[in-house]
């Protein structure tokens, strides 16, 4: 997967890249969202040395897009599963109603799972390099041209956030 952004901030060997936001992009929050979710703001290894304001490439890997994605939808999917069957079949013994009950032990067990997520996040369990996105080249003028990231909503993006 291959976005075009702008750095905005460097550190280290990362930085801070504005890129445009596609509908494709779910809310999974581990980007920044501009307020009228036309961009939004990550952090990429920089690979390719790129300094502030300069436009560049940002790769992810399609794996690691699946990966990230089996982890912010697929975990919480099957906790309301796995909450539904168990509240279905096991709260009626405690005479509780099984449809109610196995509908409300799902969306607990969904939370949770978000929860944990969440934590293991904060925690650094994902930080790991592989879902980090990539600055694989620095850009030349004529596709900076062609970049179609409205360049003073980022420019606000970024002086709201750093």
């Amino acid at each position: 997967m291959r976005e075009l952004g702008i750095v905005k901030k460097t550190k280290g060997k990362t930085a801070k890249v504005v890129i445009q936001r596609h509908a494709a992009c779910g809310d999974c929050k581990k980007c920044d969202v501009s307020k009228d979710k036309s961009t939004m703001t990550t952090e990429a290894i920089n690979r390719a040395k790129a300094k502030e304001g300069e436009a560049v490439a940002v790769e992810m890997s399609f794996n690691n897009v699946m990966k990230a994605s089996g982890i912010a939808y697929g975990i919480p999917c099957a906790a309301f599963i796995l909450g539904c069957f168990l509240g279905f079949y096991l709260l009626p013994q405690w005479g509780a109603d099984a449809t109610l009950g196995g509908f409300l032990s799902g969306v607990v067990l969904t939370v949770l799972a978000y929860l944990v997520i969440h934590l293991a996040d904060r925690r650094g369990a994902f930080a790991g390099r592989d879902y980090a996105p990539v600055i694989t080249e620095i850009l030349s003028e004529e596709e900076l041209e062609t970049l179609k990231i409205d360049m003073e909503n980022a420019k606000r993006h970024a002086a709201i956030h750093f």
